[in-house]
């Protein structure tokens, strides 16, 4: 599943604030290609617009500072995101390595490491004492999608939602997207936020992810990952994309298409 070239945003019909930055493109997408698809989907316009439309949008610093989700029932929208996690990676525009320097400019040791780093929004609600939950949105999408569901479950979970790169609030760049870009991001954001490598009370934390559509193709991927497996109790599959078999088996011979075979 590859994704090449120009990045293709949905445009929700009437309602694209309710998924995505209201932000201008000049404004969010600073340094980088304007060179932007915009696909119109139908969709159910009018409960979107009123929900964006009747909530507030503060500053991103401070609009989940007074949040109560034990009480409101949706999540209070803000123009420019929530929260930034810097993603270092080797997943890059050119897809190719860039060597991380250190601070006077010079390698930083015999066997470099490749990185680049992309801005990605994210947001947390709820206990940090209780399980956490983590929210994979689908394409076109990001973790506003997740606005009815996340107060509720942040009752009884330590939740996050993240928007994928290429998504949402997260950086857009120009780049070859396949599964292991997004599987990738996801274990490192279990590693670098949720367990947080620096906390040792954190190290042996309980995680469940959720995903829905490609969301829910990334979570089985990341779920399954060598690195963070042993703290992933659940994995949580919604409308999942797809195709989950092993790539090792060996794939039988299907029966041709009988209407094919008597037109050909």
């Amino acid at each position: 599943m590859i994704f090449r070239g120009t990045i293709c945003i949905l445009a929700l019909a009437a309602s694209s604030s309710a998924f995505a930055p209201t932000t201008s493109t000049s404004t969010v997408a600073a340094g980088r290609s304007n060179d932007v698809i915009i696909m119109k989907i139908a969709t159910d316009s009018t409960s979107n617009a009123a929900d964006a439309a009747a909530v507030s949008s503060p500053p991103s610093s401070y609009v989940l500072h007074d949040f109560d989700h034990h009480t409101s029932t949706r999540l209070p929208y803000s123009p420019t995101g929530y929260s930034t996690w810097e993603w270092k990676t080797h997943h890059n525009q050119q897809n190719q390595p860039i060597e991380e320097s250190n601070d006077n400019g010079s390698n930083s040791g015999d066997s470099p490491t490749h990185l680049t780093s992309h801005s990605i929004n994210y947001l947390e609600v709820g206990d940090s004492s209780k399980p956490a939950l983590l929210l994979v949105h689908g394409f076109g999408a990001s973790s506003y999608h997740f606005r009815h569901n996340i107060p509720v479950l942040a009752r009884k979970y330590h939740v996050y939602a993240i928007d994928m790169l290429g998504f949402g609030w997260s950086d857009k760049p120009i780049m070859d997207y396949d599964a292991t870009v997004w599987k990738d991001q996801v274990v490192d954001f279990v590693q670098e936020v949720i367990l947080n490598r620096n906390d040792d009370s954190k190290a042996k934390r309980s995680i469940a992810i959720a995903g829905n559509s490609l969301g829910g193709y990334t979570a089985m991927y990341a779920s399954s990952d060598e690195r963070i497996k042993e703290n992933v109790k659940a994995c949580i599959l919604l409308n999942a994309a797809g195709r989950f078999r092993d790539p090792e088996a060996i794939k039988e011979p299907s029966e041709p298409n009988p209407i094919i075979k008597a037109i050909s």
